[in-house]
């Protein structure tokens, strides 16, 4: 008798367990600390549990998420009390770009993707752009939460 029962990766199934996380992904903060993007989610925020401590009373204790999706990352606000802006723009959840300009209450931080930190030598100035000079993907929430349909 054959076996029916096997495991979703021996189906070639994905599992969700193997998501490939994009290379040499970093943020900046105050411009002299890299810190690297490499867990499929990084918790942002002033508690001691989350992925990176920002000791600052401006940002909230669980401020924001940055998850991997589909080979991209994405920035969740986790309704902070100061809120979350990417290149000036208040968001609930959006797409970063290299280069983007991230401010968790006016702690800023910048998203860096590629293979050399800015201003190091042997950087095309044509690939990168600066922090804050491109508009963000910003997602309506209801992309991400079913509404209740029905009421007024």
């Amino acid at each position: 008798m054959e076996n029916t029962q096997s495991t979703p990766a021996e189906n070639g199934e994905d599992t969700g367990m193997d998501i490939p996380i994009p290379a040499n992904s970093f943020l900046v903060i105050a411009g002299t600390k890299a810190i690297p993007l490499d867990k499929t989610v990084i918790s942002i925020g002033r508690s001691h549990d989350n992925s990176l401590v920002l000791d600052d009373p401006r940002v909230s204790r669980h401020h924001v998420e940055i998850r991997v999706i589909r080979d991209h990352f994405v920035l969740f606000d986790l309704n902070s009390s100061g809120g979350t802006y990417v290149n000036g723009q208040r968001i609930g959840q959006g797409l970063l770009y290299p280069g983007d300009l991230i401010s968790l209450a006016g702690v800023n931080l910048v998203f860096m993707q590629g293979t050399h930190l800015p201003g190091r030598s042997g950087v095309d100035g044509n690939t990168m752009v600066g922090p804050g000079q491109r508009p963000t993907a910003v997602f309506n929430t209801s992309i991400f939460t079913k509404k209740k349909r029905g009421g007024p």
